[in-house]
């Protein structure tokens, strides 16, 4: 690839942020701009315009392009997405409304499963009927379909999601469907189980599938819509997205496989920590994205984000690889309120980007996190944004005071200190379900906060969990863009066999990898990866004779021999004894999937020190009145551009930048590295 220069770009709830490096020297440039809901793409272009500008560069010198969109979750989350009609198999048009017996929440008798996406009067059943074998029972009905087909046309249906009883052992039922619709309804969208999950498991797999076809038009839209000004704006590269699992896709890829960008902007979060984890040789850490609506938790072990294939977005399951991300409604923006019990509570519902926290002048009426930190002294009370963004301190401590302040008879420090303290417990929370929850002790991570409002929360959540070590990126505020120019193309390919240790052979495990690998090495090459450029990884889904669910393990990549499937079946218990807390030695182990990823590697930015070393430290800009536990405490302000290598910060100080604002508690203090990242511990000297 040519040298110029590499962009990420990140659509958030509030802002959009924008990273740009230059391939020659190693320069990091960043921008941010308000987002803009009712067309995400005018913001990504006012963006571009603001960087190019201020940098003197042409969009021509942009070699590489990638994006996280939020417009698939959005559409999920809001319901604003295509009318869609499910064709199954006869006798499972009930599936969606079936679903599992568990209930959403255990000990509410109310609790509700959201509504299927595909309305009952919609999904048409086939005739048709292959085995899990593969084998056909019942040909296909192509003159039943045909009627279906046509009702949809006449309902002006233009999604249609296709997912066959056992179509991942045999597609050609699903096969021959697509192309009635494409003769018959050729303006259709169309999405087939074999080709997006072949996978067992019913229930998971068609809502999965209803939930591509249902997100699918509204992101082709926005995707076609984005090239088409990006092309006209001049931009050199071609358009990548980030995929939830961390990987990139071909923006035609994304057109195919919507639901593959559901959580495509928390994943670049995640890989800011794999990032550092490398770079700050710190092999284990938790990253914390906090937002202006949302707070998004992942765990990283031995440099690796987890990965799952049973996430669950807003009560629709969806079983596509991802990364393990828990996202909870705490961010700037998440609105403080008093419950009917008088308990003071903040979020999940966020004052978003329109119209923002009341301290943004912009028409908020409710009191936020936001708010509250600038009440505080740890945002700065007079702008935000390096001036951009003017701050309204009367507006915040007014909004405080009548709304949480006075019904709850306490003064305005202590209802900031307050708002604070829930969020923050919110966030521990959210912390401890990828960590305790599943078999991992914080205390063996560090913390790496990021987003706009992280780092202000960072060292309080650290402290909460007994953290030693927190991790400033140095560019917090546009941590996900960042992380999203570390990504590489990536493919998953799965196939189900359920089949025991005891049947198991090596041959067989090998034909069945060595054909997903074809299928991967083949879509790769298409993409123009070759040789060197190309990854192959095997992992297998396993669990006990008569679990429901699976464990997925890595698989060797060299010949599958006896002794590698010993091997591979003791990291089995010792991987159940840690999820779990216990292992059955003496149990059949079943493999359910066997999954190979397919990556093609894109070249790394090689970024420049960024801090330069030898020089002076920098002092303090300016102090001001910060709160702690209570107390105000005149506090020096530091600029981070300022920042020199090996500085050390004690506490309490305040960090400001264009993109977020670092606090520093009174007892820590903070270490500037060579490429501009602050490292806080606790200060032994005090």
């Amino acid at each position: 690839m040519a040298s110029g220069f590499r962009l990420g770009i990140d659509t958030g709830g509030t802002f959009t942020d924008l990273c740009l490096v230059d391939e020659t020297t190693g320069r990091i440039e960043v921008a941010k701009v308000s987002s803009t809901p009712q067309n995400p793409a005018d913001a990504v272009i006012n963006g571009i315009k603001k960087l190019i500008t201020e940098k003197g560069l042409t969009p021509d010198q942009i070699s590489f392009l990638i994006h996280g969109t939020t417009v698939a979750t959005n559409a999920l989350l809001e319901g604003k997405g295509a009318p869609t009609a499910l064709i199954t198999t006869a006798g499972f048009e009930d599936v969606l409304l079936i679903g599992r017996q568990s209930r959403p929440r255990l000990y509410d008798f109310w609790a509700k499963r959201p509504t299927p996406i595909v309305p009952r009067s919609l999904c048409f059943g086939a005739p048709e009927r292959i085995q899990y074998t593969g084998e056909v029972l019942r040909p296909l009905d192509h003159e039943a379909v045909e009627s279906f087909i046509r009702k949809i046309r006449d309902h002006g249906i233009n999604s249609i999601a296709v997912c066959l009883l056992h179509a991942y052992a045999n597609p050609i039922h699903e096969q021959q469907i697509k192309t009635l619709i494409q003769n018959h309804h050729p303006e259709a969208f169309v999405t087939i189980s074999s080709e997006i999950l072949p996978e067992f498991r019913e229930f998971e797999r068609t809502s999965t599938i209803c939930i591509n076809a249902y997100v699918m038009p509204k992101v082709n839209s926005y995707v076609r819509h984005l090239e088409g000004m990006l092309h006209n704006l001049g931009v050199a590269s071609e358009l990548y997205i980030m995929q939830s699992n961390g990987g990139v896709i071909t923006a035609q890829m994304a057109r195919e496989s919507s639901a593959r960008t559901v959580l495509s902007g928390p994943a670049g979060g995640a890989l800011i920590g794999v990032y550092l984890s490398e770079t700050l040789k710190t092999p284990n850490v938790i990253t914390i994205d906090m937002g202006g609506t949302s707070s998004d938790i992942c765990l990283i072990e031995s440099t690796q984000p987890r990965l799952t294939t049973e996430a669950d977005i807003e009560g629709y399951p969806i079983k596509l690889p991802m990364i393990d991300i828990n996202t909870i409604g705490a961010g700037g923006g998440s609105i403080a309120w008093i419950d009917a019990g008088g308990a003071l509570r903040v979020g999940p519902r966020s004052a978003g980007a329109d119209p923002g926290p009341v301290c943004y002048g912009r028409g908020g009426e409710e009191p936020t996190v936001t708010d509250a930190n600038v009440i505080l002294g740890r945002l700065n009370p007079v702008y935000l944004l390096g001036g951009e963004m003017e701050v309204h301190l009367d507006k915040a401590k007014e909004v405080v005071t009548e709304k949480i302040a006075k019904p709850l008879g306490i003064d305005l420090i202590q209802a900031a200190e307050g708002i604070i303290a829930v969020v923050n417990a919110n966030m521990i929370r959210g912390i401890r379900r990828v960590s305790v929850e599943r078999g991992y002790d914080p205390r063996d991570f560090s913390l790496v906060t990021f987003g706009g409002a992280g780092p202000l929360h960072g060292v309080e959540l650290a402290l909460a969990l007994n953290i030693t070590r927190v991790a400033i990126p140095a560019y917090p505020g546009i941590a996900s863009a960042f992380g999203m120019l570390s990504a590489d193309v990536r493919h998953d390919y799965v196939q189900t066999l359920i089949i025991n240790s005891k049947q198991v052979a090596g041959d067989r495990l090998e034909t069945i990898y060595h054909d997903l690998e074809v299928q991967g090495q083949a879509q790769l090459a298409r993409e123009g990866f070759e040789g060197e450029a190309v990854s192959l990884s095997r992992l297998a889904d396993m669990r006990y004779a008569g679990q429901s669910y699976e464990l997925s393990l890595p698989v060797p990549d060299s010949k599958i021999s006896t002794k590698a499937l010993d091997s591979l079946f003791k990291r089995f218990h010792q991987t159940h004894q840690q999820s779990y807390g216990y292992s059955r030695k003496g149990e059949l182990i079943e493999f359910v999937n066997f999954r190979v990823v397919a990556q093609g590697k894109l070249p790394r930015s090689r970024l420049a020190e960024n801090r330069p070393a030898g020089q002076r430290q920098s002092n303090s800009s300016d102090t001001r009145t910060v709160w702690f536990q209570g107390q105000g405490v005149e506090t020096p302000i530091y600029e981070r551009s300022q920042l020199v290598k090996d500085q050390v910060i004690s506490g309490p100080a305040i960090v400001e930048q264009l993109d977020s604002t670092i606090v520093i508690p009174p007892g820590f203090q903070g270490a500037v590295e060579a490429l501009g990242n602050i490292i806080i511990e606790q200060d032994l000297k005090t």
